[in-house]
């Protein structure tokens, strides 16, 4: 079994349509943190730059396929879909991204959506063939925060199934440790150096908030 991480943009059409949405996702959380072991991580966050108050990200991880299938028949999941598929709270299909977790770090204790810690959704798209090499730039990245980057809290690599995209979510004790220690640092520079003739040029991050669920597991659940 293979632990999988799935991010997920939603849109919807209003504010009020995205708080009905927020309490949805509430309601999962509630069931799925003392319930669903192998669901690793399920986070609510908005995105820093939205201005419309309509938008949201969802963070979630599993132990494997089946243990994501499993969370999908629960009840409140199942109600979230009703809610989707009835109309008039989604302004467009959501937008959603399954990876194989080729690495991760994470921080124990887990940080806490109360601490409010810095969190980056990133991606970068490379040329067919390409993508083997270029995860092993980016595996230096993580050993680099893993060994020498404390406040880094959490960062998990994944390769999108069925894509050529690297997708990346991460978690820093602040921004200003993001924009002044890691982003300068030399292994994200030798990553780039070494496979940016490989990016097609489709790439992005998004910085975002949690406002609800849960980073991660002191004891995550065995595979």
């Amino acid at each position: 079994m293979s632990p999988i991480i799935v991010t997920a943009r939603i849109v919807c059409v209003s504010k009020q349509a995205r708080e009905s949405v927020l309490c949805a996702f509430h309601k999962i959380i509630e069931f799925t943190q003392p319930n669903e072991p192998e669901v690793l991580r399920y986070v609510v966050t908005l995105p820093l730059d939205d201005t419309t108050g309509t938008v949201l990200y969802m963070i979630e991880e599993y132990t494997s396929d089946a243990a994501s299938d499993a969370h999908i028949a629960t009840q409140p999941v199942q109600d979230l879909i009703q809610l989707f598929t009835a109309g008039g709270v989604l302004a467009q299909p959501p937008e959603v991204h399954t990876c194989l977790v080729v690495g991760s770090k994470t921080s124990r204790p887990v940080p806490q959506v109360s601490e409010d810690p810095a969190i980056v959704l990133a991606h970068v798209e490379y040329k067919p063939r390409t993508v083997s090499h270029a995860l092993k730039g980016w595996l230096n990245v993580l050993g680099h925060a893993k060994n020498d980057e404390y406040w880094t809290k959490g960062y998990t690599l994944g390769r999108e199934k069925d894509a050529n995209f690297v997708r990346t979510v991460e978690m820093y004790q602040s921004w200003g440790f993001l924009d002044n220690v890691h982003l300068k640092s030399d292994a994200v520079a030798k990553n780039y150096l070494e496979n940016g003739k490989d990016r097609t040029g489709v790439q992005g991050a998004v910085r975002v908030k949690a406002v609800d669920g849960y980073l991660g597991r002191e004891r995550p659940h065995k595979l």
